[in-house]
């Protein structure tokens, strides 16, 4: 089976841009997609993209179009095992959610195949496969502290195999129904808390008085002491900045940090983490089990009679966000709220019905997202193993069985009675 050097596969590729941060002569707004953006965009949210001005005679020829792909060239995160080299495949239904035309970032790179000899979804795999196993890190070099993908060291070493069009069909087909089903169930969730962002924002419309948060939330509450043999614990990174489910933790014994268990929010209280919306509600635990976390943790727990959902979207409420971020401090870089400053914030009384009826509501809603990321985690172990399986060819797809003609018709679909 042929393989052959990625660069015998692209058709065009151009680096990104950054443009200027408001309107400008000559300028035009653009969307600019980041590689930190790949995994919203993937998942249909493209509220954080940021909006810039690019300068018009620069934006053609950046501009993505459906089938492209976009590469990451810089970043990375050596702390957390990260490496340059994340792609973004942009299907038909990406660029219709923007209202502006969509470039690449100053650390991205658009990557257009030639798809006479190569599907460009199969390309994308290739490449997410060179990302998942590693060997994006071997095309790195450190500069400044920034790690930088040698795109043309790339272009000539990384092969790809090559089988004709049609079996490379047969594998995106497979594959790409799995990351479908996956975009679904996120894009399920991403409703699901947008509509019950808005229901908790209108408790505080038909509520009465206010009161001090502390009425109905706890801020850092005692909790029992976690197993000493080991424990789940949830670092910083794991927290996510738009969704609730946490989808990541590991197991060590306890050593000191935040203690939460199920029911309980977890929010980021240091910069830039508190400002990126980092915060998640933990519902993975066992039974009575206790859990440990990054000491940059403020941990929310329900009053009594309170839904435990409601301190979690309270943490994700504008008005209390901003409160918390103004009571940041700490030398520039390093700043954090601390849970006595964060709790100083009054909210509006809720009706009691209203409150037991947005509890219903989102216990619902919660049970029905966690099943949803328990079935993503088990497609995305399957994409996963099925990947390297599928590109290197060690896993074969059958051929499609011929046409069924049973019914009267040849292959061709004309009646064999005519």
């Amino acid at each position: 089976m042929t393989r052959r050097p990625y660069r015998d596969l692209v058709l065009f590729a151009r680096g990104g841009g950054w443009g200027a941060d408001r309107e400008t002569d000559g300028h035009a707004p653009v969307a600019v997609i980041r590689g930190t953006d790949f995994a919203a965009v993937r998942s249909g949210r493209t509220e954080s993209v940021p909006r810039r001005w690019e300068k018009r005679t620069l934006i053609e020829p950046r501009r993505v179009r459906p089938g492209d792909v976009l590469l990451e060239i810089s970043g990375g995160s050596a702390a957390r095992g990260q490496s340059t080299g994340r792609a973004l495949f942009i299907g038909p239904d990406v660029l219709p959610a923007f209202e502006h035309p969509v470039i690449p970032a100053s650390f991205c790179r658009l990557v257009r195949f030639d798809t006479t000899v190569v599907d460009a979804r199969y390309a994308y795999y290739g490449l997410r496969d060179m990302y998942l196993s590693g060997r994006a890190g071997d095309y790195e070099n450190q500069s400044t502290g920034i790690a930088n993908f040698q795109f043309g060291r790339f272009l000539d070493a990384e092969l790809l195999r090559v089988p004709p069009l049609a079996d490379q069909r047969r594998i995106v087909a497979v594959l790409s129904a799995l990351d479908d089903k996956i975009e679904i169930n996120d894009r399920v969730v991403t409703a699901y808390e947008e509509l019950l962002r808005a229901a908790f924002e209108a408790l505080a419309v038909t509520g009465g008085g206010t009161v001090p948060v502390t009425e109905l939330v706890e801020f850092n509450p005692r909790t029992p002491r976690p197993d000493r043999d080991g424990a789940p614990y949830v670092d910083m990174a794991a927290l996510p900045t738009h969704v609730a489910g946490i989808r990541s933790w590991s197991r060590r014994p306890p050593r000191g940090g935040s203690r939460f268990r199920n029911g309980d929010t977890l929010l980021a209280r240091i910069t830039p983490c508190l400002e990126n919306g980092k915060t998640g509600y933990v519902d993975f635990l066992d039974d009575d089990e206790t859990a440990t976390g990054s000491t940059e943790f403020i941990v929310l727990r329900a009053r009594p009679g309170v839904p435990p959902q409601f301190p979690y979207f309270l943490a994700r409420d504008v008005r209390f966000r901003d409160h918390a971020v103004r009571k940041m401090a700490g030398s520039s870089g390093r700043q954090r709220v601390n849970a006595a400053d964060a709790a100083d914030f009054r909210i509006t009384v809720p009706d009691p019905r209203r409150l037991a009826a947005f509890g219903a509501r989102a216990g619902a809603a919660f049970t029905h997202m966690a099943a949803l990321r328990t079935e993503t985690r088990a497609l995305e172990t399957l994409r996963d193993t099925l990947l390297p399986e599928l590109m290197s060819g060690r896993q074969i797809l059958p051929a499609p069985a011929p046409a069924d003609t049973s019914d009267g018709t040849d292959e061709a679909g004309s009646s064999v009675y005519e």
